[in-house]
């Protein structure tokens, strides 16, 4: 569970935490799959092999990510239609998004987005164009993989799915 304020990098120019900090000294050299930006949480994979990496990586895969979203205030259900079909932005074309509300109050509204292109920074990039708030940003699944129960800043060693 990649906390907020680490880079998935190796190595920091301005010295910030990176994700291999949480990373016991005794496992063998990992790598991500994948990166979540520094003001993300949630689920990031780390593996030791290359290739099963850049498999799950590689966009004509389509393994869908899972994020949650809170949001500061309220969303108009006819800009989640827009981004479903598809969204154009300072002419960067995103795919279609499935994105709904999971809960709303008159202060926060929680998104469920799952989408299967993850250009970088897409859904920081399609909130500001709305003028929407985040707050958080957590993914809770990559492909087959799912965060769970696991705790912020913890590693758990999981059985590779062969069909991933």
């Amino acid at each position: 569970y990649k906390p907020i304020k680490y880079i998935c990098s190796t190595k920091d120019e301005k010295n910030r935490k990176t994700i291999f900090d949480l990373v016991p000294k005794e496992y063998p050299r990992i790598i991500s799959i994948g990166r979540l930006d520094f003001m993300s949480e949630g689920l990031l994979l780390l593996k030791n092999n290359g290739n099963y990496s850049r498999n799950l990586e590689l966009p004509i895969k389509g393994y869908e990510r899972i994020y949650r979203v809170c949001i500061r205030g309220q969303i108009e259900k006819k800009h989640l239609e827009k981004i479903n079909k598809g969204i154009k932005i300072k002419n960067v074309i995103y795919e279609r998004i499935k994105i709904k509300i999971d809960k709303s109050n008159n202060n926060f509204t929680w998104l469920i987005i799952k989408l299967r292109e993850g250009k970088n920074r897409e859904i920081r990039n399609i909130c500001k164009y709305f003028s929407w708030n985040i707050v958080k940003l957590i993914r809770i699944q990559y492909g087959p993989y799912k965060l769970g129960n696991l705790k912020e800043g913890k590693i758990e060693e999981i059985k590779i799915i062969q069909n991933a």
